[in-house]
């Protein structure tokens, strides 16, 4: 009897540890869309995690043509690296993330938020005032 709850209880925790997906995992699932497939692509499914913004084609595009714009005049995607996580609530995060590329890096701020048991995007901005290190 007690190896049969030992099992239950291992899958709960298991079934829990996969449910609960981390707030790191949307940028970090971002970032390897981005370098095996772009940043059309990488756009379309981060924004796929909220099915309100999903639905906004015109800023999916605004968001697609102005990145596109900056990524070619600073050339190819090296990688990303975590600046700063600023946690608002439990469910309501900040996260900053550095993007390099060939030429200069971009500042990345994903906006997450936790409405029930899954996080979703809230909001994204780039820029490339990455030195001046202010973090809004």
């Amino acid at each position: 009897m007690k190896f049969v709850l030992a099992i239950l209880f291992s899958f709960v925790i298991w079934q829990t540890g996969f449910s609960q997906e981390r707030c790191d995992s949307i940028p970090e699932k971002f970032f390897s869309v981005f370098g095996e497939k772009g940043s059309d692509a990488a756009v379309d499914w981060v924004y796929s995690t909220n099915k309100y913004i999903r639905s906004n084609i015109q800023a999916n595009l605004k968001v697609k043509t102005e990145l596109k714009k900056i990524i070619s005049l600073i050339g190819a995607y090296k990688g990303s690296e975590l600046m700063k996580k600023k946690v608002v609530s439990p469910s309501y995060v900040q996260l900053y993330y550095l993007a390099k590329f060939e030429r200069q890096p971009l500042k990345f701020i994903f906006v997450l938020y936790k409405p029930a048991d899954k996080w979703q995007l809230q909001k994204l901005r780039f820029d490339d005032k990455v030195a001046e290190g202010k973090f809004k």
